[in-house]
């Protein structure tokens, strides 16, 4: 469990559905039109890109028919630049204050039963819920695999904001 203060993501959004591949076909166009690298390129030090899905409530866009909104990000810093991007081709967001459970495995095998038994489910057995006031997770699953196979020796990440049951 980690206490993280605010802080604010930088990067990509769409609408999206869960399950039809419209999050690994964003995540696909940002990576071949070069925008994905661009985004890591915004601060000199190795920084990780992360996947954010939110309910699309909770995103601003106001969107309808879709189930989450996908957002493609990093942690903005002092040390990061974006002076390279067009005004309004990024979005912005702050993220309270917050609890947050970090779950690490470099197993597929572990990331499948972790989307198997349910990460709310998950924290509940050490003390936590979800915190519902932060409607969203972070992972970056699209960083483990390559078509579809697990990449040796990555790490996956998921980032859930949780309060003390």
């Amino acid at each position: 469990i980690l206490k993280k203060p605010e802080f604010e993501m930088v990067g990509y959004k769409k609408p999206a559905n869960l399950g039809d591949g419209s999050i690994h076909s964003f995540i696909h166009q940002l990576t071949e039109s070069g925008k994905m690298k661009k985004l890591s390129e915004t601060r000199p030090a190795p920084q990780q890109i992360w996947v954010c899905l939110s309910d699309c409530q909770s995103c601003g866009l106001g969107c309808s028919g879709f189930h989450v909104c996908c957002r493609v990000c990093v942690e903005k810093t002092e040390e990061h630049d974006f002076s390279k991007f067009a005004d309004g081709e990024l979005f912005a967001f702050s993220i309270p204050a917050s609890e947050w459970v970090l779950y690490e495995t470099n197993s597929e095998s572990a990331t499948k039963e972790l989307h198997k038994t349910g990460i709310y489910e998950l924290v509940k057995e050490v003390g936590y819920k979800w915190n519902e006031s932060i409607r969203l997770h972070f992972d970056n699953e699209h960083e483990c695999c390559h078509n579809g196979e697990w990449i040796p020796g990555k790490i996956y990440h998921f980032l859930l904001p949780v309060v003390p049951i």
